[in-house]
């Protein structure tokens, strides 16, 4: 019930949060939060991250595709995946939350709308936040906590043995 509740906020989030922002300004407008750093400036992505992929004309069908795919594995982990990590499983219920959020925009707008301008960095929205701190909780799962994590430490062997 966690992870169900975890998905349906951050999908709810993104999708109010970017009506919001497409009621309240026209394409290219915004608000500056903090000069030079942040905005909330309407733009909308043909594109993946960064635009990639904007100007192939098959891009959209791609991009629909591999989410659809990688949300059946991530929802077959959840239901039937054995895994007790309450870290993992909550990564993985961000990166599909996030997933939808920008699926749901694919399918209806045939684009993503972002809002949140990092000047310095890239425009983006909640879906692209929740797929970012997912993707950096599976690496730190995967080299940290991990039972097979790379960087964990391991129990010392007793020399009496």
């Amino acid at each position: 019930m966690l992870y169900l509740s975890i998905f349906v906020i951050v999908v709810l989030l993104d999708q109010f949060t970017k009506a919001l922002v497409d009621g309240a300004y026209a394409q290219g407008d915004g608000v500056t939060i903090i000069k030079g750093i942040f905005s909330i400036t309407n733009s909308h992505n043909k594109g993946a991250a960064f635009s990639g992929g904007a100007d192939i004309p098959w891009a959209q069908t791609f991009f629909i595709i591999i989410t659809v795919v990688a949300l059946v594995l991530a929802l077959t982990y959840l239901i039937f995946g054995k895994s007790s990590s309450k870290w993992l499983n909550t990564t993985i219920t961000l990166i599909a939350a996030g997933a939808i959020g920008n699926f749901i925009d694919r399918i209806t707008f045939k684009e993503v709308r972002d809002f949140l301008d990092i000047e310095f960095f890239a425009n983006c929205n909640v879906a692209d936040v929740a797929i970012t701190v997912g993707a950096i909780m599976l690496i730190v799962y995967l080299l940290f906590i991990s039972d097979d994590a790379l960087f964990k430490a391991k129990p010392k062997k007793n020399e009496d043995e």
